[in-house]
């Protein structure tokens, strides 16, 4: 399975659970709903590791790579959870979900040479995110660009901490391996939470008719970090990272299907713009 599929199940499944952060977010808080997923990640791979006997592996010169995954993605779900519930959600979504590019500069320094086609498919599959993510919030009224500030510099620094977390896995995973990689990282994720909720005084609480969704949530998103890590080894590791980060199309999409929402003809061509992307890249890797 090449880094095309991997990412395409990350997606799948990240697009999913924020389908569901949605719902347990409004319901119990965001930062709750976080501490939740996290908790459920931290339970689940705790027990896969010790039931499949997984080897842990320790190499100090490269603990910084799993210190910065963790801490990242808890600055990353923050800082987008927060960026979103400001709004307004057309400069916030299409501002996160162009982090890749980031990625894939990154790659291109240290000596990655994609082709052609796999530029194009890189191009189009963003641009589609893009379109998907904004055209869900042309009905909302606009906000002055004067109160937007604050908003882009959240959503900026959410993208920039995603991509952060991407280049951070694909500099462990050939060290420590996918399952440790993600074990490691969730649980300094979620230390790196607590404070943050002591300093809000945000309460950990969740009414237990919530915990099967936030078990489900939890199970989906450590799913889809866990798809992109597979792909982040190999040649062309940045194109898994440019597909899973079109979770946010799934999601759109998911709010489509389940909640009867129009389609503009802006939105369904962004997301042919995402498959016609995806296709490219599967071609030529």
């Amino acid at each position: 399975m090449n880094q095309v599929y991997w990412g395409i199940l990350s997606a799948t499944s990240l697009g999913t659970a924020d389908f569901f952060a949605g719902l347990t977010g409004r319901a119990i808080g965001y930062a709750t709903a976080l501490l939740w997923v996290y908790v459920v990640s931290c339970i689940g791979l705790t027990t896969y590791m010790f039931v499949a006997g997984h080897p842990m592996i320790f190499a100090l010169s490269e603990q910084w790579s799993i210190v910065l995954f963790g801490v990242m993605n808890t600055v990353a779900m923050l800082m987008l959870y927060r960026a979103l519930a400001r709004g307004p959600l057309s400069v916030a979504a299409p501002i996160v979900a162009a982090h890749p590019v980031l990625v894939v500069i990154y790659a291109f320094a240290l000596g990655s040479r994609l082709g052609t086609v796999q530029w194009l498919g890189i191009a189009f599959a963003t641009l589609g995110a893009i379109m998907v993510a904004r055209a869900a919030t042309n009905d909302s009224p606009s906000v002055p660009s004067a109160k937007n500030g604050p908003t882009i510099v959240l959503a900026a620094g959410a993208g920039v901490a995603y991509a952060v977390v991407i280049v951070a896995a694909q500099h462990a995973v050939p060290v420590h391996g996918e399952i440790q990689t993600m074990w490691l990282g969730r649980i300094i994720a979620l230390v790196t939470l607590v404070p943050f909720l002591l300093i809000t005084k945000t309460s950990p609480g969740a009414p237990i008719r919530w915990w099967p969704l936030l078990c489900l949530q939890g199970s989906l998103d450590f799913g889809g970090v866990l798809f992109l890590l597979f792909g982040s080894s190999g040649d062309f590791a940045e194109i898994t990272a440019v597909v899973a980060s079109l979770f946010g199309a799934v999601t759109v999409l998911l709010a489509r299907i389940f909640f009867k929402e129009h389609m503009s003809l802006f939105q369904w061509s962004g997301v042919i713009l995402v498959f016609v992307g995806v296709a490219c890249l599967s071609g030529a890797t």
